[in-house]
């Protein structure tokens, strides 16, 4: 099976210009030009026939002889031969690239190291699992043991293609037939012919009557091998293994036979294993009889797989048990036998513990692990012993949940840019089944239903976008933000003033700085110490009235102005008025979209110069903004009772969130003061999106904690914040959206965004919100002290104004990936969970699944007791969270079963599964590798972080 498949990334296919045939010795090559036409498809293990080939150049087009062509294989696995071709007198160095055991993808490059500046070829090569294979015997057919025991030798086979070259990559079913009746029963050296066996066992039979195999599906490795281990039923007689290629690929079939004895017999003899255990990797003690003392004279066996013999005597033996270290492997029970020459003693079923790392947690503690390596292998013990009783005795049902591990296991990614996501595949695994090379399942992103998202969407602001796409233009065009002239201040407008402004917000929702001729005219209502509140003259009637006004102004002056400018510094003030205005105008009511509205934002681009103030531009050689109004500005939609320009927006709607609205984003004008105008970098040293809607959405929280006249760090209950029609009022206004959008981050799992998104004005932008929001809270109450300094601290941004995880990091002194899993840590312990398959619950049924009551250790000082506050929110149907389902942590579900899954973990994400180890559970191992089912490389930042909460 051939075709033609090259793909060539860098370089362009090209005829050489000059001489082809001639050889310009001592020229300095210039160009790489690929010669070969073609690069098979190819089967898993083959090579690409012809060899991927490339022909040296010079300026004029000539062939360079002797140039050294470095291969590599820069993506993917495989091997090259040779790794540097000397290029011959044609100029063509070729090389032969060989697939690796498992289908995908490489990539090639071509290049010479010694002359840096010959652009490199890449290649693409594509290997494909044989869809033909032959099968072959390598060892373990016509073992004799006696019955139960396990097999000393595996059923190993080797898989070629037609061609006669080693099939990795090739999924090998193992299924038996066991005997049903024997009447006369073998003995040890009875060479008698047995009848084939009838038809294999019915599918209830348990492994201990019909037998077992360690793996029912083996994927062959890069040599085209495979094996099971096999242990034998407690019926004597004769068993036959068949074995077959599956998933689409044709073989023959091969049939291994085994013989169970009814006993062992024999003059070797295996009495027990040291102290009944087997470490995986550590030297053990057998004892027995019939060993001969020298110790390559005895060969012991253990799950199929030879252990060194370090010393002997006629009575005891020293081995190395294998590590088992290929593939991640639970505790279980091993066969273990000893074979002197032709004599083979007893076998013993023993238990092992693998040498991987073991989960020993207490209630409310938790375990991180970080990078390829420490992911590869988790141990989780088996459950606790099952034992017959009486009611209310030990090991009645009724007793099985005090017994009951229950674990939240968190896969994360720590990547921190937009492109490095990761494909891992998660592989549990039981003794009952130990191949993990069956079908792979995706896991895929969650789903929001659609009445959640359209309760979220009704009357969002949807500012994330448009301060984004609006700031991403400014970078782009390099616009110079305004440095403010202090030496003179500007007087403040008094009530019934009119005020000019641009308004520069179209409806592809984001500003515009070429286009200042759309003005709005407005009436100043109200002058405060700190705002300026101005209503658009085209305004609907039925706003608030002159008393409304002077009380807004009053409460924006008197509790959200303080409690926000005191944890993030005042406004950078460039029009010296000493205020922020407020402007009301119907232009921001258009910008709706029937129920999901636009509430309102503030513009970056109101802090660059327009080339008409008396400030001067940070960046000389930067470009102006025409239609920034050099101010700090918040615009708000008008009120609007009639519903005239959309969505209808009542009086008593815009006073209530108005003050909301204003606390988010004057911390944006804060944190856009502090950096844009005084760092080189300009509009690109903003603070990123993420984190800029994370400190927003902390500013609206500290404003309502303000107003209630709490304080934070003390693990707040709902009925803390809800005594009094009031408070709860209060509540809703300024933190329900929070709880909201962190809600929404939790149902959106797996694949909720963090610290980036496409999805700036729906839902993503929401979760992203929640998330941000939880983290910092989260980082604050660990802080200790006064936490207003944490967070002047990150507003800034430090000497280098840092942005994001990077200016966390500088913050916390801590690493991204240490934040991340304590997080992770904090909301497994602070919500309860719904697993991942749990059907949407219904308006009547806003119960979420509660939290485990014994959630161990409280966390550090926190300000909100989450857990609570989330189980308030889902009962209470006067205070309900607007959310037509309960709020919970959406988790994946984990049975003690063999189970692969794919993944594909957004940066800075993570993934939340549960498992809970009942009693009588056997012994699981976890292991967490790149896609293709090998280790995650270096450039992967995969982080697993196991809690556990009951």
């Amino acid at each position: 099976m051939r075709r033609v498949a090259l793909a060539v990334l860098a370089g362009g296919l090209a005829v050489a210009c000059g001489d082809g045939g001639s050889t310009e010795l001592g020229s300095p090559p210039t160009t790489l030009v690929p010669v070969s036409a073609a690069v098979d498809t190819i089967v898993t293990g083959e090579a690409t026939d012809p060899p991927i080939a490339v022909r040296v150049e010079d300026a004029l087009g000539n062939a360079v002889e002797g140039a050294p062509v470095r291969f590599v294989i820069v993506r993917g696995e495989g091997e090259l031969s040779p790794g540097v071709a000397v290029a011959g007198q044609n100029g063509v160095a070729e090389s032969v690239y060989r697939a690796g055991p498992t289908p995908g993808e490489a990539e090639i490059q071509a290049d010479i190291p010694s002359a840096a500046n010959v652009p490199p070829l890449r290649f693409l090569v594509f290997a494909e699992a044989a869809d033909t294979v032959r099968l072959s015997i390598v060892e373990g057919d016509g073992q004799r043991a006696e019955a139960g025991s396990q097999l000393p030798l595996p059923f190993s086979i080797r898989a070629e293609t037609t061609s006669g070259a080693p099939a990795g990559g090739v999924r090998i079913a193992f299924d038996w037939t066991a005997p049903q009746e024997t009447p006369e029963l073998p003995e040890a050296g009875d060479t008698a012919a047995v009848a084939e066996p009838p038809e294999a066992p019915a599918p209830e039979e348990s492994p201990e009557s019909g037998g077992a195999l360690t793996r029912d599906i083996v994927m062959t490795d890069a040599d085209g091998r495979g094996g099971a281990v096999f242990t034998l039923g407690s019926r004597p007689g004769d068993y036959r293994i068949h074995v077959f290629a599956t998933d689409g690929v044709y073989s023959d079939t091969l049939s291994f036979s085994a013989t169970a004895l009814a006993s062992p017999g024999g003059a070797v003899q295996l009495d027990s294993v040291g102290n009944g255990r087997l470490g995986a990797g550590t030297r053990a003690l057998l004892y027995g009889g019939g060993f001969r003392p020298v110790a390559a004279d005895n060969d012991v066996w253990i799950e199929g797989t030879a252990a060194t013999v370090v010393s002997a005597t006629e009575t005891e033996l020293t081995v190395e048990v294998p590590a088992f270290a290929r593939t991640c492997l639970p505790e279980r029970e091993v066969g273990v036998r000893v074979l002197v020459g032709s004599d083979a003693s007893n076998g013993l079923l023993v238990p092992m513990e693998p040498a991987n790392l073991r989960v020993g947690l207490e209630v409310g503690e938790s375990l991180t692990l970080r990078g390829p390596v420490e992911v590869e292998c988790v141990q989780f013990r088996p459950g606790a012993p099952v034992e017959a009783g009486e009611a209310g005795e030990p090991g009645t049902p009724e007793d099985f949940e005090a017994v009951t591990r229950e674990y939240r296991i968190v896969i994360g990614n720590t990547g921190r840019s937009v492109s490095s996501g990761l494909p891992l595949r998660l592989t549990t695994r039981t003794p009952a089944d130990m191949s993990g090379d069956g079908r792979t399942a995706a896991l895929g992103p969650g789903m929001v239903d659609a009445r959640v998202t359209e309760a979220a969407l009704a009357g969002t602001r949807r500012d994330i976008g448009i301060r984004a796409r609006t700031l991403a233009r400014l970078v782009e065009a390099r616009v110079s933000p305004l440095r403010s002239d202090d030496s003179r201040a500007v007087s403040a407008p008094v009530p019934g003033d009119t005020l000019e402004y641009f308004f520069s917000v179209g409806p592809e929702l984001a500003a515009t700085c070429v286009d200042p001729t759309r003005t709005v005219r407005g009436t100043v209502r109200a002058v405060g110490d700190g705002v300026v509140l101005v209503e658009d003259l085209a305004a609907p009637a039925g706003g608030p009235t002159e008393e409304e006004w002077l009380a807004l102004a009053g409460e924006l002056d008197e509790t959200v102005l303080p409690a926000v400018t005191s944890y993030f510094g005042p406004p950078e003030d460039i029009d010296r008025n000493g205020r922020v205005v407020v402007l009301f105008t119907p232009d921001v009511n258009r910008l709706g979209d029937g129920e999901v509205g636009v509430g309102g934002f503030s513009l970056p681009q109101d802090l660059a110069a327009s080339g008409r103030g008396d400030g001067e531009m940070s960046d000389p050689d930067g470009g102006i903004c025409q239609a920034s109004n050099e101010a700090e500005i918040v615009y708000s939609v008008s009120a609007d009772p009639d519903a005239t320009l959309g969505r209808a927006i009542s009086t008593e709607d815009l006073l209530r969130e108005t003050p909301v609205l204003v606390a988010h984003e004057v911390q944006h004008i804060v944190s856009a003061g502090r950096r844009v105008p005084v760092s080189s970098a300009g509009f690109g040293a903003a603070e990123e999106v993420w984190l800029d809607e994370a400190l927003s959405s902390l500013a609206e929280e500290v404003a309502g904690l303000a107003a209630l006249g709490l304080p934070v760090g003390e693990r707040l209950t709902f009925d803390r914040v809800s005594e009094t029609p009031g408070e709860l009022e209060t509540f809703n206004a300024y933190m329900l959206g929070n709880f909201r959008n962190l809600g929404l981050y939790m149902l959106g799992l797996p694949g909720a965004p963090t610290v980036s998104t496409d999805d700036l004005d729906g839902v993503g932008g929401l979760q992203m919100r929640g998330f941000g929001w939880f983290l910092l809270r989260r980082l604050a109450d660990q802080a200790g002290g006064d936490e207003r300094a944490f967070f002047r601290s990150v507003v800034g941004g430090g000497r280098n104004y840092g942005r994001g995880i990077a200016n966390l990091e500088r913050v916390t002194g801590r690493e991204w990936a240490n934040i991340l899993a304590d997080v992770s840590v904090s909301l497994a312990l602070g919500a309860g969970t719904l697993d991942a398959d749990t059907e949407g619950l219904s308006e009547e049924d806003v119960e979420a699944p509660e939290a485990a009551p014994d959630a161990g250790p409280p966390l550090a000082a926190a300000t909100w007791d989450a857990t609570d506050v989330f189980r308030s929110l889902n009962q209470d149907s006067d205070t309900r969270s607007g959310l037509p389902t309960a709020i919970a942590l959406r988790a994946e579900p984990l049975g003690f079963e063999t189970r692969v899954l794919s993944l594909d973990v957004g940066p800075s994400s993570v993934q939340y599964f549960s498992l809970a180890s009942v009693p009588g559970a056997p012994g699981l191992s976890l292991s967490l590798e790149t896609a293709g089912g090998t280790p995650a490389g270096e450039t992967a930042e995969p982080l697993i972080t196991i809690v556990r909460i009951k």
